[in-house]
């Protein structure tokens, strides 16, 4: 991550836009992994509340009203990044922070962000919070959404107004058919080296398509052409050969599959497919 060129004083209040020692926890190559020290986000899940703002762009919404993005809305992959937390949505209007400061929580930070931002992950979440926390800071201002400690929210009428914020990769916003395409595939190659580093073998990448939510073992063999989507499972040692379209199903161990549509169907350990078969609500 690149730093930003801020240099904005600290205030009394510890209103902070300093970035320089925002840094990502990546694995060393020079020091071995027992030397590094490993950061503590166990806190987070006790201490925060994670707010997302449902967030509307004109073109999106006209054009594309049920968008998902490798099988999830907008919204559902911000709300994976504060897994673990307790989670509230909202809607956007013109005065975010009195929104924000109406509500009742117990929690001693609160967490906001945008359902405009789907390359925002957990990994980020937990760097922005321990960062917050580890400045004792009372507000931390992001280039699409904030965090603030709850107390300190309730007791100010006026926020860091104008103030610069951190330009993050993860935070960028899909407001446009360019951006979403971006987005899409940045996602899908998540997706694809998530399965790989797995053990699952891939031919062909670029036209494998893999739903978030789809669960594959190690020792699958995916060939080229394939779709899978939704809530699928596929089991250990199954054979895709080119040309399936596999949604939300149940692939049992040591199938073959050749050329076929399979959904909402169960199919059976040792099960070989032919080519041109099209299975729906069945278990084989």
């Amino acid at each position: 991550m690149e730093k930003e060129e801020i240099n904005l004083l600290v205030a009394e209040n510890q209103i902070s836009m300093d970035f320089d020692s925002l840094l990502t926890q990546e694995e060393s190559i020079v020091l071995p992994n027992t030397l590094i020290k490993p950061v503590n986000t166990d806190w987070i899940k006790d201490e925060v509340l994670f707010v997302v703002v449902r967030a509307y762009h004109d073109e999106i919404v006209k054009n594309m009203p049920d968008l998902l993005l490798c099988g999830k809305t907008l919204l559902d992959w911000v709300l994976n990044a504060g897994s673990g937390c307790e989670r509230k949505v909202i809607e956007d209007c013109e005065d975010i922070m009195a929104r924000v400061r109406s509500i009742s929580t117990s929690k001693q930070i609160i967490a906001v962000f945008y359902s405009d931002t789907p390359l925002f992950d957990k990994a980020s979440f937990n760097h922005f919070c321990n960062y917050f926390s580890s400045r004792n800071m009372n507000f931390l201002k992001l280039s699409r959404g904030f965090i603030v400690k709850t107390d300190f929210l309730k007791s100010n009428v006026a926020i860091a107004q104008g103030a610069s914020a951190l330009d993050d990769k993860s935070l960028m916003v899909a407001d446009s058919s360019k951006t979403l395409n971006l987005m899409s595939s940045i996602l899908y190659n998540k997706i694809l080296n998530y399965h790989i580093k797995n053990g699952v073998i891939i031919y062909g990448q670029n036209t494998v398509f893999i739903d978030a939510d789809v669960e594959i073992e190690s020792g699958v063999i995916i060939y080229p052409n394939n779709i899978l989507m939704g809530e699928s499972i596929i089991a250990g040692d199954v054979v895709l050969e080119s040309g399936n379209v596999i949604k939300n199903s149940i692939i049992s161990n040591n199938v073959t599959i050749k050329s076929s549509y399979i959904e909402n169907s169960k199919i059976s350990q040792g099960e070989v497919i032919e080519p041109y078969s099209r299975i729906i609500g069945e278990e084989r």
